[in-house]
């Protein structure tokens, strides 16, 4: 089943924004000051570099996904072992964001709910959705991707308010490293690039300008993250945004008007669906690494989502997440960076071994 290039876009964008954006004005306002929002720039060009290197490596093998690749550079054994790797991991991905999301929603709109009913309702409709097909899949991030319109149009009531602009002067006070230091925790909270290695082979027609549509998911996403990082600067004050552990919502927590109340519980409400998108597509990407046949993929699926649940109710239980979440964030840049790197450096090889044996 194949997806139009804009489909793409928007199945790039949906994985990669998620919860990381709610506490991340507070996180890089840490370490970088009011030159955080340079940080969110610096971190896209970063991620548009790694994205260099999967165009490059797609371009050879335009029809397969990594997993297929995988296999024709590394070997059958070796390479289904890696995406015997990929397949857990994307599987721990989407629990630990499940994890995060039901402790979210706990603590913001539903205290009294227990958590494994909030994690149930995650993992089942993530399920529910992953199940379909890719197409079907697609259109459902489309359609739901109007909801960013209404966050950006509800985040421009914040200009009511009292806006601190020398919060951000003078550009570059920090240094030099803190501002790389937080990038480098924006990167983190920029993830979901990655299922371009899976989705790429599904777009339908010629793969030409491709490079152009995952480079313009990737600045759409950077831009969304840089103006949300600059209104929470500009909106709280430092001191503020040390305390407080999602500042973006925090922030509309203040605002009332006289038609409606309470904007970040709307904003939260109306977040829970790229949250859910993004669980979406690592199931989605879970079942892909080990199968391309239909009928077990569905199976992999509720499998995967089986284990999802269980992982994520037990990191839930986890009272120090920091080695935790430092040890996941090593394995991500291993697996979406690293692997893919030395998997496009080793078709040059291939490449070369398959000239000489023509000759």
């Amino acid at each position: 089943m194949t997806i139009s290039r804009t489909q793409l876009f928007f199945m790039i964008i949906k994985t990669q924004i998620g919860i990381g954006l709610l506490s991340l004005p507070s996180d890089t306002q840490s370490i970088a000051g009011g030159d955080s929002w340079i940080s969110v720039l610096l971190a896209g060009a970063v991620i548009q570099l790694v994205l260099f290197v999967y165009w490059h490596l797609l371009k050879k093998y335009p029809n397969d996904t990594l997993s297929e690749i995988t296999i024709h550079l590394l070997g059958r054994y070796l390479g289904k072992a890696i995406n015997v790797v990929y397949y857990a991991f994307f599987v721990l991905i989407a629990a630990y964001a499940c994890s995060l999301y039901a402790e979210l929603i706990n603590i913001w709109m539903l205290p009294l709910t227990p958590g494994w009913v909030l994690l149930l309702l995650i993992v089942g409709t993530s399920v529910y959705l992953a199940l379909d097909n890719l197409r079907v899949i697609a259109r459902f991030f489309v359609f739901s991707s109007i909801l960013f319109v209404v966050l950006i149009l509800i985040s421009f009531l914040n200009f009511n308010s009292v806006m601190h602009i020398s919060n951000i002067l003078p550009v570059g006070q920090s240094g030099m490293m803190p501002i790389l230091s937080g990038s480098e925790k924006t990167f983190f909270s920029m993830l979901g690039f990655e299922v371009t290695l899976y989705f790429y082979s599904q777009v339908q027609g010629n793969r030409k300008g491709m490079l152009s549509v995952i480079s313009a998911a990737n600045g759409f996403v950077t831009l969304f993250y840089t103006y949300f990082v600059l209104i929470c600067l500009m909106g709280l004050s430092p001191k503020a945004l040390e305390q407080v552990n999602e500042p973006v919502l925090f922030l509309f927590k203040g605002l009332s008007f006289q038609l409606f109340d309470r904007l970040d519980l709307i904003f939260l409400t109306i977040w829970i669906i790229p949250m859910t998108a993004t669980i979406v597509s690592y199931l989605c990407v879970a079942g892909k690494s080990l199968t391309t046949k239909r009928g077990s993929y569905r199976k992999l699926v509720w499998f995967s989502g089986g284990i999802v649940f269980i992982t994520a109710w037990f990191i839930t239980t986890i009272e120090n997440m920091r080695p935790f979440s430092k040890w996941l964030e090593y394995g991500y840049l291993i697996m979406i960076a690293a692997v893919p790197v030395l998997l496009w450096l080793s078709s040059f090889l291939v490449k070369t071994h398959e000239k000489v044996g023509s000759v």
